[in-house]
């Protein structure tokens, strides 16, 4: 029997959003005949230009349709709705606008995905499962797919309800009704079980990961060239705090030779340039701005890298640590989001959210202590046990078998 896989993402393959779900469309697209990928919208408005093996297909966007359109399909269809009224009386969305319009469009997008789903599994013969890379697919809790496999991923954006001003729609109907729930962290799970009554046994630690780029031997390998290298990769915005970094290391003084490498760029990108123009020799500054992954992991490649730092004020599972410690590099990183399932003491610090510059500075110096070598080797095994790409896809691949 042949087995087709649909996936609900927000933009992939369009854009350059979801790059972690690229490398575990590799493992799942081995596993299954048939895949195919719905995407909500296309931020860039132009054709799919990642990779993406030959066995998947793409559907048009949902939003791909003018408003006027989306709003008709959305009032005309026959998706049933019953579960949002409950969740309109339960969470009172009447008392507040801002409520009631999240509730609407997710209301209206339902109705439309409801209708294109229904399209779909009339065309396709075999076993089904179904796979939301978000946790906002409605259409998990109808009855159009209660003979399907239904797997829910969890993040940060699409799952903390604080961040949304404490209302995401219809949540707790969808983790209700999808066969097993797929969090990427730990807090993630445990928040499930505690705040939603969800049964731990259909909740599944969900690592994402990222590949191997050298073996173990290639990553030792490297030698101190004497320069204290440091690296960050993030948006530059108020969030990441990307400034602090620059005050930080203003403030290595006694220091020879001082790089800093920072990759990625956003709303703060100039002021960061202006802010970073006058540096003492000793220290060079290298602002990349956005910058391809293939080339990030050839600068790791390359060089001695001393630290990794990330000091945002909010986080999920960070990726760009994943990368990092993946060539065995220590991070200093705050006590945000899930970092802390990540980074500790033994591979790096993790330090309070409001860290100070000078703080930040003392940790980057403390380098030159006799554990700082045990960091280096600690973050690699971190990366090998918990986020090593290979191992934790060919995992989810054998649960997608067990539903």
């Amino acid at each position: 029997m042949s087995r087709t896989l649909i996936c609900l993402t927000a933009s992939f393959p369009h854009g350059m959003r979801e790059t972690y779900f690229e490398t575990e469309l590799q493992y799942l697209a081995k596993d299954f005949d048939r895949v195919i990928i719905l995407p909500k919208y296309n931020p860039y408005k132009v054709d799919a230009s990642r990779k993406i093996p030959s066995n998947v297909e793409v559907i048009p966007p949902v939003l791909s349709m003018n408003k006027s359109k989306r709003f008709v399909n959305g009032i005309f269809s026959a998706a049933p709705i019953g579960f949002y009224f409950e969740d309109f009386r339960e969470n009172k969305i009447y008392l507040s606008f801002g409520r009631f319009k999240s509730w609407f469009q997710s209301l209206l997008m339902h109705r439309i995905i409801y209708r294109k789903f229904k399209n779909l599994l009339r065309e396709i013969e075999g076993e089904i499962v179904i796979y939301s890379y978000w946790a906002d697919a409605p259409v998990i809790g109808t009855r159009l797919l209660e003979k399907h496999g239904k797997f829910v991923r969890m993040h940060r954006w699409d799952f903390y309800i604080e961040e949304h001003k404490g209302y995401l729609p219809v949540r707790r109907k969808i983790y209700q009704s999808a066969d097993m729930l797929l969090p990427i962290s730990e807090e993630i799970r445990n928040r499930l079980i505690r705040d939603y009554g969800v049964d731990r046994h259909k909740i599944h630690l969900s690592n994402l990961g990222v590949l191997a780029i050298e073996n173990k031997e290639e990553v030792f390998a490297k030698k101190d060239d004497g320069v204290l290298r440091i690296v960050s990769c993030s948006r530059v915005d108020p969030i990441k705090r990307v400034g602090l970094i620059a005050d930080a290391i203003f403030m290595l003084e006694g220091e020879q030779s001082v790089e800093w490498h920072h990759f990625g760029d956003g709303i703060n990108f100039d002021a960061l340039k202006e802010k970073v123009s006058q540096t003492p020799e000793h220290i060079s500054i290298h602002l990349h701005g956005w910058t391809e992954q293939s080339d990030i992991y050839r600068f790791y490649r390359q060089n001695y890298i001393t630290w990794f730092i990330n000091v945002s004020r909010h986080e999920g599972v960070p990726v760009s640590i994943m990368e990092a410690i993946s060539f065995g590099v220590p991070s200093i990183a705050t006590d945000v989001g899930a970092t802390r399932e990540m980074v500790n003491e033994n591979n790096g610090f993790l330090v309070l959210e409001n860290i100070t510059a000078n703080e930040l500075a003392e940790l980057i110096l403390s380098y030159k202590r006799p554990e700082y070598v045990v960091k280096r080797e600690k973050a690699y095994q971190m990366w090998e046990e918990k986020f090593n790409a290979d191992k934790n896809y060919k995992m989810l691949v054998e649960k997608f078998k067990d539903i």
